[in-house]
C-alpha cells in the first residue's frame, strides 16, 4: 500500500482545485457568449418582458385619458331630417309671431349643422380618484416590470450556471470513460495471456457502457438546459458559454443572522399599492352620494328650404341656434346597488391587506431559506472538496493493489466509481453554491446590478 503525510495531502487537494478548474476552464474557449451579455440579450429579446413594457405604457395612456375628462370634450354635430309637416327653423317665440307671421321660414327638410361641448363639473370627486387610480396603476405597472426582469434575469442566470456545471461534469465523466477503456483494453490484453479471468474483463466492459450511459444522460441534460436558454434569449444558437471562474475564496457562508430591509423592494411595494388602489376605489364610489353637475353648450346653424305653402318657397333660410346650460343629476335611491358597490370595494381591499401581510411572511421565509441553502452549499462544496481528495488518493492506492494483483477488480472499479461521483458532487456543489447567491440576488432585486 501506499502511505502519504499531510503535505502530500495537501499537495493533492491543490491538484484537486487545479484539475478542477481546467476542467470548467476547458468546456469553452474565450471567445464564447458571457454572462452578462445572455442576460442582455434576454433583457432585449424575452417577449415577457416586452409585454410588461407595454402594460406600463398603457398605464400611461390610460392616465392621459383619465386626465382629458377634466377637460370635457368638443363635438361636431350634423343631422338631415325630412318631415311630412313643414317645422320652424329655431324655436318660435310671441313677438317672432306676432312681428311678421309669413316671414318665419319652414321647411320640411331641415339640415342642422353645430358644435357642441360638454364638461363634468362636479362628480362627487369620483374623477380626482379615477386620476388618483391610473397613477397608482402605473406605479403596479412599473413594479410588474422590475418584477418580471428580475425573474427573467434569475432563469438566465441559473441556466447559464447549471449549463456550465454539466459541461464540467461532461469533461469529468469523459476522463472516467477514457481511464476506464484504457483499463478494459489492459484486462483484456492479459486475459488473452491468462493473467487475468474473463470475468475480470465482463466487470470493466460492464462498467464501461454504464458510464457512456451517464456522459449521454449529461450530454441530453446540457441540450435540454442549452435549448431554455436560448428560448429565453430568442436567438437560434450561441457557439459556446465563457465560464464563470469560481474561486474557493468566494464559497462563503452568509451570516445566519442575516437581514436585509425590504421596505423597499418592489415585490412588497406592488402590494402596498394594490392595497392603495382599493382604498382609493371605496372613495370613488362614495361619489355616488353627491350630485353630479354638467356644463353643456352648443352653437350651430339650421338651415332648409322653405316649404311650397312658405310666401318665399323653394328659398333657402338659416337661423343661428346657440344654448349653454347646467344639469345637476342627484342619486337618492338605487335599491342597494351603491350600497353592494361600497361593500364589494371594501372587501377588495382587506383582501389586499392579506395578501400583502402574506407576501411579507413568504419573502421572509423565501430569504431564510436562501441563507441556509447558501450555508448547507458551503459545507457541501467543502466536504465533496474533502471527499473527492480521499477518493483521489483512493482511486491510486487500489490502481496499485490491482497491478500488484493484491485486489480484485471489483476494488477498482469501485473506487474508481466514488472518485468519478466525488469530482460531480465536488463540480457541481461549486455551482450550486453560485445558483443559490442567484437567488438571494433575486429576492433581494438585485439582478439588474
Amino acid at each position: 500500500m501506499i502511505t502519504r503525510n499531510a503535505a502530500g495531502f495537501y499537495i493533492s487537494m491543490l491538484i484537486v482545485f487545479a484539475g478542477l478548474i481546467l476542467c470548467v476552464l476547458g468546456v469553452t474557449n474565450s471567445y464564447g457568449i458571457t454572462l452578462d451579455e445572455c442576460v442582455a440579450l434576454a433583457l432585449k429579446n424575452n417577449p415577457d418582458v416586452h409585454k410588461e413594457q407595454m402594460g406600463l405604457q398603457f398605464a400611461r395612456e390610460n392616465i392621459d385619458e383619465q386626465k382629458s375628462t377634466n377637460f370635457g370634450k368638443i363635438d361636431f354635430v350634423s343631422t338631415y331630417n325630412h318631415y311630412n309637416l313643414p317645422r320652424t327653423l329655431n324655436p318660435l317665440t310671441p313677438g317672432s309671431i306676432a312681428s311678421n307671421p309669413g316671414a318665419v321660414p319652414t321647411t320640411e327638410d331641415l339640415v342642422v349643422v353645430g358644435v357642441m361641448y360638454e364638461v363634468v363639473l362636479f362628480t362627487g370627486f369620483a374623477q380626482t380618484r379615477g386620476i388618483e387610480i391610473s397613477g397608482l396603476e402605473k406605479q403596479m405597472a412599473g413594479v410588474a416590470l422590475k418584477l418580471k426582469k428580475e425573474q427573467l434575469i434569475y432563469n438566465v442566470k441559473t441556466l447559464y450556471v447549471n449549463i456550465l456545471s454539466m459541461q464540467a461534469q461532461k469533461v469529468a465523466q469523459e476522463s472516467y470513460l477514457e481511464a476506464l477503456a484504457q483499463l478494459c483494453d489492459d484486462v483484456t490484453r492479459k486475459v488473452q495471456f491468462g493473467t487475468k479471468a474473463r470475468i475480470d474483463q465482463l466487470k470493466a466492459a460492464a462498467d464501461l457502457q454504464n458510464g457512456k450511459a451517464g456522459l449521454d444522460q449529461i450530454e441530453a441534460q446540457i441540450k435540454i438546459l442549452t435549448g431554455s436558454l436560448l428560448s429565453l434569449l430568442d436567438i437560434e444558437i450561441f457557439s459556446s458559454l465563457q465560464p464563470i471562474d469560481i474561486s474557493p475564496d468566494e464559497i462563503n457562508p452568509v451570516d445566519a443572522e442575516f437581514s436585509y430591509s425590504c421596505d423597499d423592494l418592489q415585490r412588497l411595494r406592488g402590494p402596498r399599492l394594490a392595497t392603495l388602489k382599493n382604498a382609493k376605489l371605496i372613495d370613488k364610489t362614495e361619489g355616488v352620494f353627491y350630485p353630479r353637475v354638467v356644463f353643456n353648450s352648443s352653437y350651430g346653424q339650421n338651415f332648409g328650404p322653405n316649404d311650397s305653402h312658405h310666401q318665399d318657397s323653394g328659398e333657402w333660410e338659416h337661423q343661428e341656434v346657440w344654448q349653454a346650460g347646467l344639469n345637476l343629476q342627484w342619486n337618492i335611491f338605487d335599491f342597494g346597488g351603491t350600497r353592494a358597490k361600497l361593500q364589494k370595494a371594501r372587501i377588495r381591499t382587506r383582501q389586499s391587506r392579506y395578501e400583502q401581510k402574506k407576501i411579507e411572511l413568504e419573502l421572509n421565509r423565501q430569504l431564510h431559506e436562501a441563507v441556509v441553502k447558501i450555508n448547507s452549499a458551503v459545507v457541501e462544496f467543502n466536504r465533496a472538496k474533502i471527499e473527492f481528495a480521499m477518493t483521489s488518493e483512493t482511486e491510486t492506492i487500489e490502481q496499485v493493489r490491482f497491478e500488484q494483483g493484491t485486489a480484485d477488480m471489483n476494488d477498482l472499479l469501485y473506487a474508481r466509481a466514488r472518485n468519478q461521483q466525488a469530482l460531480s458532487r465536488f463540480i457541481g456543489a461549486g455551482f450550486k453554491y453560485k445558483t443559490m447567491r442567484f437567488y438571494l440576488d433575486y429576492l433581494l432585486e438585485k439582478g439588474e446590478r
